[in-house]
């Protein structure tokens, strides 16, 4: 056979019985409904066309010595010929037009992302033609043949092929495709994510992997359903528990229920036990549709901050110890800026980056980042894990912190990978916006909140108060919370307000309260302090804490009262979560809202929050002083119903995304653009970590280097605070740089007040 390499160590053909071999290993992961005879058959396709491009004597030059190889890099470039050669083929032997957009779309896009139909309009314009004509003149045609099994003998390649493979996807294809209705346009969107997935995935697997065994076979590990009650355990009696456990029943009988996969939502009032609701959700129904298709479901959790996985992690490592199992990879994997990149012992390194990248485990618990890029984001190290995103249980936790401009697209997104991926997407919150209208309620939510009354909103909004104001009120109650050992929290809405008003707090603390602790929770205190706090707030004792945003969703803390800067309703219901949260207090507990401003008269909730959202929750509070708990969840829903109204809910983003056009990156729609940040690294909190970033550093391989700095990118993340500066700012004044990354010289830290910089330092961030 013609030596024709496509890897350095690897001939065409063999690296195509690799991709053939690891695509075989990923069906086994999927039912018989997402691997479809016709999903094997184009897999198939794309398997012999996405490297056919390497058949050209520049690729050939450059593969066997691609240090030495000097002439221009996009001679050596495949992926453009590829993409003409299968065009070319799937016009001669007559394709669906459908099946060709798909198979062009993958095989072209297959080293950077899911193509824009702009940028695969480039095959027949611009420079791309002048490469492919110098391409094609090389073109090593048996050889082609002999390695894929691809005819192209009978292509006429001499006249402009790239103008005919054009007009083929402009006068045949793309048409058939704008034709489609929304919702087809985005099944046929994910159906080619799908492929794409796979292929990425199949494409590295065998030159991560060197043991063709490991990754070929699944051992599957099942998680008992039962190992929750076991868990549980029994609770003591009181009216909480009694409430908690009558929505758990409920539940159960739910999910006796649900036969085949759907759209569900869980709301219920925060402190229900949601966590393991949901985790009963998933264990019994992975269990179910196990037995009904004969693959056993991913499961994948679904969170907004890091504290609730940090919280969650924990709760399925307890599960695991419960069945008397040792946690690793194999079981679950949190994909986060803080996790650490360890799947298994005894596993090869290359391996074990590869099993973690592509998800490769039972249970999953990551961001809204990493599942809204694998959901939507083009880049293809996000889409080797969309595959995944099918044949799963999705639990989408605390989903009122999705902006209002990701509703519809996560309406049709999620309804189309329910019916073509054959996934359950379970919603959850104690405030849920209607973003899927119609999505199954598990419980009969009203009649829980109606028998909660735990706390009560107390709004003092007729006035603006002025922070320095504010701060002498705290300080003045101070006193009186250290000697009635109550556990007091505060919620500011910026870190600068936050931080005075905890300096405030400390100063002049009584000694005979030294005993009781101050907290102070804002990013401008690293995670691994952040946590570290949280931990010990949540073992009851007495303390107060001062916070931003940070701690108002999902975090299990109980706290005797509550004072938060105003804000939308739906931070304000969350933070009131935290207020007597397991009923302790037999009277309802207040959770106080003052409307805080800057000593230039600037309210501190609108530096911070959207108008609209606070425009909505000051007209349905405007003449309401107070509102118990067991009152919220009507106006809750006025509130979202309102905002669904007012709001730009993103139907130009879901028809980008549905027409394969140029879109934000989805980063910018979750969180808005980003300012110019620098990032600090309080080294103390973990001492041998700038030798460990010395070796990586010092690493030669540029693959291998880069891993080796992922592999650190958690224990960064975990002592890491980001502050946004003025214009001016000289960072190496406070920092010395180690390796590109700023550590901070030693007093600009305080475990107990976080950063401290100087006033050309802008903290209005939370």
């Amino acid at each position: 056979m013609t030596d024709l390499k496509s890897h350095p160590e690897l001939q065409l053909f063999e690296h195509i019985a690799q991709v053939s071999s690891a695509m075989d290993g990923l069906y086994n992961w999927h039912s018989k409904d997402v691997i479809s005879s016709k999903t094997r058959a184009l897999t198939q396709k794309i398997i012999l066309f996405h490297d056919i491009g390497k058949v050209t004597a520049a690729f050939q030059k450059y593969i066997k010595n691609p240090l030495a190889y000097t002439d221009d890099p996009m001679d050596k470039s495949h992926t453009p010929l590829s993409t003409l050669l299968s065009l070319l083929k799937a016009k001669e032997e007559g394709w669906d037009v459908m099946d060709a957009m798909m198979v062009s779309a993958v095989v072209f896009g297959h080293h950077k992302g899911m193509p824009s139909l702009e940028r695969m309009r480039e095959i027949g314009s611009g420079t791309i033609p002048k490469i492919l004509k110098r391409q094609i003149e090389t073109l090593q045609i048996e050889a082609l043949s002999e390695h894929c099994g691809i005819d192209i003998s009978r292509l006429d390649l001499t006249k402009r092929p790239w103008a005919e493979a054009q007009r083929h996807l402009d006068d045949l294809v793309f048409p058939t495709f704008n034709n489609l209705s929304i919702p087809d346009a985005v099944a046929f969107r994910l159906k080619t994510q799908l492929l794409f997935s796979l292929l990425l995935e199949a494409d590295k697997a065998f030159l991560a992997v060197k043991e063709p065994e490991v990754y070929l076979h699944r051992k599957r590990r099942h998680w008992m359903p039962n190992w929750i009650d076991q868990r549980i355990g029994q609770q003591k009696s009181s009216s909480v528990n009694k409430i908690r456990q009558s929505i758990r029943t409920e539940v159960a009988q739910k999910i006796d229920k649900i036969e085949e996969p759907g759209i569900f939502s869980l709301t219920a009032p925060t402190g229900s036990g949601k966590t393991l609701l949901s985790a009963t959700w998933l264990l019994e129904l992975r269990e179910k549709f196990g037995e009904i298709s004969g693959i056993t479901p991913k499961a994948i959790i679904v969170l907004p901050f890091l504290s609730i996985i940090d919280q969650t992690t924990k709760e399925y490592e307890a599960l695991l110890a419960t069945g008397g199992e040792e946690a690793d990879g194999s079981w679950f994997l949190t994909s986060h800026s803080l996790a650490d990149r360890k799947y298994k012992r005894g596993l090869e390194e290359d391996a074990e980056y590869f099993f973690i990248d592509t998800w490769r485990t039972e249970l999953i618990i990551t961001t809204y980042d990493q599942f809204l890029m694998s959901l939507m984001e083009p880049r293809a190290r996000y889409q080797m894990r969309f595959h995944n995103l099918c044949d799963a249980l999705i639990v989408m936790d605390e989903v009122q912190s999705l902006p209002c401009k990701l509703w519809k697209p996560l309406e049709e997104i999620l309804k189309s990978l329910v019916a073509m991926g054959s996934s359950s997407v379970l919603l959850m919150s104690a405030t849920l916006p209607a973003i899927i209208p119609d999505a199954k309620p598990l419980v009969d939510c009203d009649s829980y909140f109606e028998k909660f009354n735990r706390y009560i909103l107390q709004f003092r909004l007729r006035e603006k108060l002025n922070i320095s104001d504010f701060c002498d009120e705290v300080k003045n109650l101070r006193d009186s919370w250290l000697h009635q050992n109550k556990r007091v929290l505060i919620t500011l809405n910026t870190r600068k307000s936050a931080r005075l008003v905890r300096d405030t707090l400390a100063k002049d603390w009584p000694k005979d309260f030294s005993h009781i602790p101050l907290f102070f929770l804002s990013a401008d205190v690293t995670p691994k302090d952040r946590l570290k706090a949280i931990e010990i707030i949540k073992k009851d004792n007495p303390c107060i804490v001062v916070s931003t945003q940070c701690i108002e969703a999902g975090v299990d803390i109980d706290m005797d009262f509550v004072i938060r800067d105003f804000a939308p309703l739906d931070s304000l219901i969350q933070i009131a979560g935290r207020c007597n949260r397991n009923g302790d207090i037999p009277k309802p507990a207040t959770v106080e809202v003052v409307d805080l401003v800057d000593a230039n008269g600037r309210r501190y909730s609108d530096m911070i929050y959207d108008d609209v959202h606070l425009q909505v929750t000051r007209q349905l509070i405007e003449y309401t002083i107070s509102i118990e708990e067991k009152n919220i969840l009507p106006l809750a829903n006025r509130y979202f119903e309102s905002l669904s109204v007012r709001k730009d809910t993103g139907i130009k983003h879901l028809e980008r995304f549905a027409r394969w056009e140029e879109d934000d990156p989805v980063s910018e729609l979750l969180r808005g653009k980003e300012r110019e940040q620098y990032n600090f690294l309080v080294l103390e909190q973990d001492p041998g970590l700038e030798e460990e970033m010395e070796k990586a550093s010092s690493i030669a391989d540029r693959w291998k280097r880069r891993e080796a700095w992922r592999a650190l990118a958690g224990r960064i993340a975990r002592i890491s605070v980001d502050v946004y500066a003025k214009y001016g700012f000289r960072p190496q004044s406070v920092a010395r740089e180690v390796f590109g990354h700023w550590v901070l010289c030693d007093g600009f830290y305080a475990s107990g007040r976080g950063i401290l910089l100087d006033e050309d330092v802008d903290p209005l961030l939370w």
